[in-house]
């Protein structure tokens, strides 16, 4: 009779536990910046339920992306490590495969570390390395993935070998492809609203089977090409003819905007319509700062730059947090957050642990985000940007090339590994880097060389490699 009551306590103890862990909803946009959403200050943008998710939790205004562009930060994101120990270092490496290859390796002094192919099969992510859905998965949720994963395909795609249960892969708007191949849709269907419907579905499943759940849902919108429903075109051209705004690109990114909005509604009130609301961790960010738009290039001011340069205006971009009775609703924290720091924190907020053997690059920033005084960060925040694009066959220069960033304590100082080069800007009193003080400050640029020096050791950067072909 007493072991029969001590299992029965155990029991209950364990299905307790079980309704107890808070679900996790990532909401993950592609190329969406700063400057893109109403809440975050462009009145021009209409975002309703973002920005209804905004004020319900907690916003962060010194937010960054691990890398300016798609990969590098998605694999952040979901290993919480930099990509020294990812090894997924650039989307494409050009310099190899681009028409004028030869000519680019002609005028690189450098060699690049060399970065997994993220379309040869089995070669992206590595599907033995800890990753944020397995580490939910190992503790007992359910996982699932629809949207865009851009890590690699076979074993290193969306699937079982990366922890989800569920997941279906999906490129572009209209007419999207789909992996595996799915067959319940057309060229009609929009994807933002098949992976909503997808979604919404999975977390039903989860509530009537009594599960907690970690969905990820890493939309398409708002990445090119320029597709977005023809009614919010229409909408947008009417409300903003003859505005400064009045431009084909621009309405279009608006129009698709709304669209992500659109699917973000859907998602929340499904979740308050399963009586789960009060009881899920709502992450919403994007994967890198906005690309140039023509027409009007709002989307990442007031900052400099965009897509593809570590300037502020191609790595800031929002995070928003919610959690009803946990998160202070219309809050804000000024601690810099980045990607690194989704894995720790999330895992910390649900009290489940990461395997020690598996390192962090982040820190664990769930105190701010419960409401205790934001900490000074004294981890600095690193970018090894190791990619080379948009040769000018002219000019012989690169849009971008090899650059190592750190930045600590409100100054950002820029590597450039190709000339040798230094660039250091004061964010507080030169938040759009406009003036280089290198030259100018000499202890905090020593200060930040050395600390970058140790952050490259302590990640694992191999050194330049000389390049034979240059000069030739």
């Amino acid at each position: 009779m007493k072991y029969t009551l001590i299992y029965f306590l155990l029991l209950c103890g364990i299905i307790l536990n079980a309704q107890d862990k808070p679900n996790i909803l990532f909401i993950l946009a592609d190329d969406l910046g700063i400057n893109a959403l109403n809440c975050y200050g462009n009145n021009i943008v209409e975002s309703p339920n973002i920005d209804r998710l905004y004020s319900e939790g907690m916003h962060f205004t010194n937010g960054y992306s691990n890398d300016p562009t798609c990969a590098p930060s998605r694999a952040a994101i979901m290993t919480g490590q930099l990509a020294p120990r990812t090894n997924i270092y650039r989307v494409v490496d050009r310099y190899l495969m681009a028409k004028n290859a030869e000519e680019m390796r002609q005028n690189m002094k450098y060699l690049p570390p060399a970065s997994n192919h993220l379309y040869s099969k089995d070669n992206g992510l590595s599907p033995d390395k800890l990753n944020m859905a397995k580490v939910f998965k190992q503790h007992g949720y359910r996982t699932a993935a629809f949207g865009k994963w851009h890590l690699g395909v076979g074993r290193s795609g969306m699937n079982s070998h990366m922890g989800f249960d569920e997941a279906i892969e999906t490129k572009n708007h209209y007419g999207f492809s789909t992996v595996p191949k799915q067959n319940d849709y057309d060229d009609l269907v929009y994807n933002a609203d098949y992976c909503t419907k997808k979604g919404n579905e999975f977390m039903k499943r989860c509530v009537e089977d009594d599960q907690p759940f970690f969905l990820y849902m890493p939309y398409y919108l708002v990445h090119a090409p320029f597709d977005p429903k023809p009614a919010y075109v229409t909408h947008f051209k009417n409300k903003l003819l003859g505005t400064e705004y009045d431009h084909e690109r621009v309405i279009d990114v608006l129009a698709m905007i709304r669209s992500l909005d659109d699917s973000v509604g859907e998602l929340m009130q499904t979740l308050k319509e399963l009586g789960v609301d009060d009881n899920t961790i709502v992450v919403f960010t994007s994967d890198n700062g906005h690309y140039q738009v023509k027409g009007n290039n709002m989307f990442a001011q007031p900052y400099r730059g965009n897509k593809g340069d570590v300037w502020e205006g191609g790595i800031r971009i929002p995070y928003i947090f919610s959690w009803p009775d946990h998160i202070k609703p219309g809050s804000s924290c000024s601690t810099p957050i980045v990607h690194v720091d989704l894995l720790p924190t999330l895992a910390d907020l649900a009290n489940v642990q990461v395997n020690p053997n598996h390192p962090l690059d982040g820190i664990c920033l769930s105190k701010v985000l419960m409401g205790k005084k934001a900490p000074e960060r004294e981890m600095p925040l690193v970018w090894f940007y190791t990619n080379y694009s948009g040769f000018n066959s002219k000019t012989k220069q690169f849009k971008s090339k090899w650059v190592n960033v750190i930045q600590l304590n409100d100054y950002k100082l820029i590597e450039d590994v190709e000339t040798g080069q230094y660039e250091l800007y004061s964010l507080k009193e030169d938040p759009l880097e406009m003036n280089n003080i290198y030259s100018l400050d000499s202890d905090n640029a020593q200060q930040l060389l050395d600390e970058l020096q140790k952050a490259k050791e302590q990640a694992g950067l191999p050194l330049p490699t000389p390049n034979n072909e240059y000069g030739k």
